[in-house]
């Protein structure tokens, strides 16, 4: 009995430990199955900055002064104009009488702003952004061996923000260069430049995204940033992105911030585009672009559902510079751009980038949706003006009150104006005030009080109508909808 006791017990711690050893391989063979690391180690960057640090420069801009301040009482008080030539020119102002002393007046002396830039090629070509040299009447570029050497610019483009300088040099070593287009976000990036005139500073981080448009920036709408959180600092602009490989895929130009130092946004401007303004500074001293004169905003999602789609997408035409190419094609306000020579238009700043890279004279093919339906229309590109016109075309006494929407309109000889807006009405909250022109609904004109009234009889209730206005010399879409969020 005793042995058949002892068997069992046997037997039982025997199924027990092969159930913990057939348990163990089980989950043994599942943590076999875990994902390989998709990033392994960190990078050390030391040899791609010894191989790159002597093409890279610092850029300085002599600019001269302008006029000095006007230290005539307006609106400053005595201590306020005390307190002004104390810091300024280190003694007091206007004594209490009205007399001022007699000091003599310090010279005025230019003062000089500093960037960076990069090697180009061997005999002395030196890229830089615009904004390092301009207004600058002396540049001179300091070489990692020291040596300051005065430049002269080959040429220069504003929009772009490039700026390609000349030096009297030999046997230089240039930059290896890149290709921008085949950058991926999360991929590593290098800077190195001069961040406050500290020379060869080297910062690193990872490219966030392709393509960007900083907001606001009109100068510069051509150009499709790369953005990355590589700090760069004022000083550092010019200077060269680099990847892992020790190949320039961009110039540092900005940084978005509210304190004027870096705050974790860089932008860049992708070496590929700038090599095209490049080329064109080295044959002609500036750079031409093609213009197609539509003036255009992005979907929200109000406004998508308004013009009838399932997502925002595309770039909505509001109106025209006056006698563009746009102007005089089949493209009508209330068309919305998603294609342009085949490169997908997501949100309106993917247009002028588009377009900007292309030549005056060639014709681009635009697909558009006009009312639900998709077509082609073929335009040919005239020549960006330097200093493009703002008119937008329009559309060709009684008041009307629009109740539902908290609107009381007029008509000014053909136009519907805003006449009023009551507060926290529907007309309100989509941002609507006095004096804006009312051009159209849901595609109806409102050429007249009859029109207006009619096409807000039809106006939409279950969801936003699209409404073309018109503020001071532009045109925009905005959603006004009965039903606040």
């Amino acid at each position: 009995m005793n042995a058949l006791l002892f068997s069992l017990v046997a037997f039982r711690r025997l199924f027990w430990s092969s159930l913990v050893l057939v348990v163990a391989v089980s989950l043994t063979a599942c943590g076999d199955q875990k994902s390989e690391a998709q990033v392994t180690g960190l990078p050390d960057f030391s040899a791609l900055v010894a191989a790159n640090n002597a093409s890279v420069v610092n850029v300085s801009a002599i600019v001269p002064l302008a006029a000095m301040p006007d230290t005539s009482n307006q609106g400053r008080n005595d201590s306020e104009l005390n307190q002004f030539f104390r810091q300024f020119f280190g003694f007091n102002g206007p004594a209490p009488g009205g007399s001022t002393p007699q000091e003599p007046t310090p010279p005025v002396e230019p003062e000089s702003s500093s960037g960076s830039g990069f090697v180009l090629s061997q005999d002395g070509e030196i890229v830089t952004n615009e904004h390092v040299i301009d207004g600058a009447s002396q540049i001179y570029v300091r070489l990692a061996d020291g040596r300051e050497l005065k430049a002269k610019v080959l040429g220069s483009d504003k929009a772009g923000d490039i700026a390609l300088l000349k030096i009297d040099a030999k046997g230089l070593k240039p930059v290896k260069i890149g290709n921008s287009d085949q950058v991926k976000p999360g991929q590593w990036a290098v800077a190195i430049g001069s961040p406050f005139g500290f020379d060869h500073s080297v910062t690193a981080g990872v490219v966030s995204a392709k393509g960007r448009s900083l907001p606001g920036d009109d100068n510069q709408r051509y150009v499709p940033y790369l953005q990355s959180d590589v700090a760069i600092n004022p000083g550092s602009s010019g200077g060269p992105l680099f990847n892992v490989k020790g190949e320039v895929i961009g110039i540092n130009a900005q940084i978005l911030t509210e304190s004027g130092t870096y705050n974790g946004l860089s932008f860049s401007i992708p070496i590929n585009y700038a090599l095209q303004v490049v080329e064109q500074l080295k044959q002609h001293g500036t750079v031409d672009r093609g213009f197609l004169g539509v003036q255009i905003q992005s979907l929200n999602r109000e406004m998508a559902q308004a013009m009838g789609l399932d997502r925002a997408k595309g770039a909505l035409v509001t109106g025209f510079v006056s006698g563009s190419p746009a102007e005089q094609s089949a493209l009508q306000p209330g068309d919305i751009i998603i294609a342009a020579n085949g490169h997908p238009i997501t949100e309106s700043a993917d247009l002028p980038q588009t377009i900007g890279v292309l030549p005056p004279g060639s014709d681009v093919r635009l697909e558009v949706l006009t009312k639900g339906k998709t077509h082609n229309i073929s335009i040919k590109l005239a020549a960006l003006p330097q200093h493009a016109p703002r008119q937008v075309q329009s559309m060709k006494s009684h008041d009307l009150i629009v109740e539902d929407f908290g609107l009381l309109l007029t008509d000014d000889g053909g136009t519907i104006r805003v006449k009023a807006v009551e507060p926290n009405s529907p007309a309100a909250r989509s941002g609507l005030a006095a004096q804006d022109i009312l051009l159209t609904l849901n595609q109806r004109a409102l050429n007249s009080l009859d029109a207006a009234q009619n096409a807000f009889e039809s106006a939409r209730k279950d969801r936003p109508n699209a409404v073309l206005m018109r503020r001071g010399d532009q045109q925009h879409y905005i959603a006004l909808s009965l039903q606040a969020d």
